[in-house]
Parts: C-alpha cells; sequence; structure tokens
C-alpha cells in the first residue's frame, strides 16, 4: 500500500469517526464552546491537508472547497428554504448528500439530532437525525411569506457593488463601497453574475430583511448597473420595473416604499411623481430620502456660517436646502461651472419634500 492509500483511508476513517454521533456528543453538548471550533477546523481541514500531503493540491480545489464550505455553512443557518421540494423529489440521493436550514435547526433546538454537517447521510446511517426533519422542511416551505411595513428599492452602482450587498460578503455590505484588491481577481464571477441579472431578471426581487420589534424592513434590488440609467434606451424598462414593484407593494399592504438615488431621477420618473400621478388610488407612500439628504447637509454646515456658496446642478434637495439656509438668515451665492449666476433658477416657492 503508497502512501497515497494510506492517506486516502485515513482521511476516510478520520471522517466518519468525526461525524459519527457518540464523539460529538462531547462536543456539541453545549452551545457552541471553543472545542468545537477546533473540532470544526480539524475535520474542515483534512481534505487540503490530505490533497496536500498526497501532491494532489491545487489553488482552484482549494477555492472551489472553502467557497462550498462557505455557502453550505451559511445557507444552513439561514431562516427560510433555499432548496424547492422538487428537487429532492427529482433528484433523491440529494437528501443524503445536502442538508437544510430546517434539518440544521433541529440541531440547535433539539441538541442531540442531527448533528451532521452539510451532509445528512451519516445521521440517516447512525440513526441520529431527528423524525420531525422531513415534516418541518415541509412547513417551512408552506409558510406565508411576511408582509413588510417598508420597502427600500436599491440598485447596482459598479461591478464590485454586487459584493456590497447582502448577497455578497458581509464585511463588504457593513462599509461603504470602495475599491479592493482581492475584488480584480473576482471580476470574471462579477461579469458573469452581472450578465445573468441582466439577462434573466426582469423583475425586483429581495435581498434584505430586517425586523425591528413590529417592523418589517424589506430591501428589494432592481438588477441594473448605473450605466443602465444613463441609456435612454434602459429608460422605459426601468419605469416599468419600478412602477411593477410598487404596484405589487401596495397590493400586498405595504405602508412605505423608499426609492434608491438612481431609482427616483428626476429625468428618469421625476422623483417618483409619475407613478403617483398615474395610479392616484394607491395607499402605499412612495418615499425619494430627500427630506434625509437635506438634512445631513444641513447639519454638516457649522453653526454660526454666515454664506455658504453653492456649485453644481439645481434639483429638488438643492432647492430645499437653499430654502432652509434662506430661512436661517444664510446668505447662498449660487454659480455654475462657467461662473454665471444661477440664484434665479432656484424657485424657492414651496414645497420641495
Amino acid at each position: 500500500m503508497n502512501w497515497k492509500n494510506i492517506c486516502s483511508l485515513s482521511y476516510l476513517f478520520l471522517l466518519v469517526c468525526a461525524t459519527n454521533s457518540k464523539p460529538w456528543v462531547l462536543i456539541v453538548a453545549v452551545v457552541h464552546p471553543f472545542a468545537e471550533h477546533i473540532g470544526y477546523t480539524l475535520i474542515l481541514g483534512l481534505p487540503l491537508i490530505t490533497t496536500f500531503m498526497c501532491g494532489t493540491v491545487s489553488v482552484v480545489s482549494i477555492a472551489l472547497y472553502l467557497t462550498y464550505i462557505d455557502f453550505m455553512n451559511n445557507m444552513g443557518h439561514c431562516n427560510f428554504e433555499l432548496i424547492p421540494k422538487f428537487l429532492f423529489s427529482l433528484l433523491p440521493p440529494l437528501k443524503f448528500l445536502c442538508y437544510t436550514p430546517s434539518f440544521h435547526s433541529l440541531h440547535h433546538t433539539q441538541f442531540r439530532t442531527n448533528y451532521s454537517l452539510f451532509m445528512p447521510m451519516y445521521d440517516y446511517i447512525y440513526g441520529t437525525t431527528d423524525e420531525c426533519s422531513d415534516s418541518l422542511y415541509e412547513t417551512s416551505l408552506e409558510k406565508e411569506e411576511e408582509k413588510p411595513d417598508a420597502i427600500h428599492l436599491t440598485h447596482l452602482t459598479s461591478l464590485d457593488s454586487i459584493y456590497h450587498l447582502r448577497l455578497g460578503f458581509a464585511s463588504l455590505s457593513s462599509h461603504p463601497l470602495s475599491s479592493r484588491c482581492y475584488l480584480f481577481l473576482m471580476k470574471p464571477f462579477a461579469l458573469i453574475l452581472s450578465f445573468i441579472l441582466r439577462s434573466f431578471s426582469f423583475q425586483t426581487f429581495v435581498v434584505e430583511r430586517n425586523r425591528f420589534r413590529d417592523l418589517t424592513l424589506h430591501s428589494h434590488l432592481l438588477p441594473k448597473f448605473s450605466s443602465h440609467y444613463m441609456s435612454h434606451q434602459q429608460k422605459e424598462c426601468i419605469n416599468k420595473m419600478i412602477e411593477a414593484a410598487i404596484l405589487e407593494a401596495d397590493k400586498k399592504g405595504v405602508k412605505v416604499m423608499s426609492l434608491g438615488l438612481l431609482n427616483q431621477g428626476e429625468e428618469l420618473n421625476g422623483y417618483g411623481e409619475m407613478y403617483v400621478r398615474r395610479h392616484p388610488k394607491l395607499k402605499i407612500r412612495i418615499v425619494d430620502g430627500g427630506s434625509l439628504a437635506a438634512e445631513v447637509v444641513l447639519h454638516s454646515i457649522p453653526v454660526g456660517t454666515k454664506e455658504v456658496l453653492f456649485r453644481g446642478q439645481i434639483t429638488k434637495v438643492a432647492r430645499a436646502i437653499v430654502f432652509s439656509l434662506c430661512q436661517n438668515a444664510i446668505k447662498v451665492p449660487s454659480f455654475s461651472t462657467n461662473g454665471e449666476s444661477e440664484t434665479k433658477g432656484f424657485n424657492l416657492d414651496g414645497p420641495f419634500l
């Protein structure tokens, strides 16, 4: 028996022992102790160590393995079912090779069942599968879709902005959009994903759900990049998608929908006024965020300022800021990029927001 066969048999033996119910009872007897993380590292690192010692390791295999582990770990801790029922009916062995969020949730509630990570096969072999696994999975699929109180309709900007969504990296979505060196290596994946979004996504979809006490907030994505908003050919398509999202939210009883920056352009739909005029019986409130933007700018101006120079395009938010500054006896001279005065263009006859 050569060295490669010894390593392979050792890996299989350790993997079977690790997924047996008896060793795991000692580790998961309490909620996530330090020993459990050590156990995870040793077990999940065995395939990488084995391929390295056998001389068959590659960058592709490491990247795919880490991606698979990270995806399955996050999927198992979702609060919704991602795999449809027909997929298990079409491929019956998949039930033993891929777990579901409901399957793994029983491990956290019942503690002594469903020990296996990612592959429920060993739970079925050793008899540690919870009896409610199948029924809980079917119940989770039949659960009614929750009705949000408010929806924010966002959009994409650059290719890297895909990774800043909740579907991307949590470490990136918690910070403002900025270029990262390692994202350059993922350009091919970003291009493929952008092509899929452009070709097969003709409606908005949910990318984030949050619940704050009695409030349920959703973030929906309109799968268009900033380059699409600059194209006159895409204008009608974008407006139809936004209008469809508003009508669907109004039908579900959503109270408020806020539009992302590019989804509320003055040339696109007049800050959302176009939809209100088309559908005067809408119960949902359309918010463009102009009041908040104006308040943020006003709050950043130091106390005691006597004069503020305004330069740039005259917009709804700009008029609101200038009007508020004038009410506070602050002079606001305005000049365009060519040096000409634009004070007359403000038209400070309200309302503004």
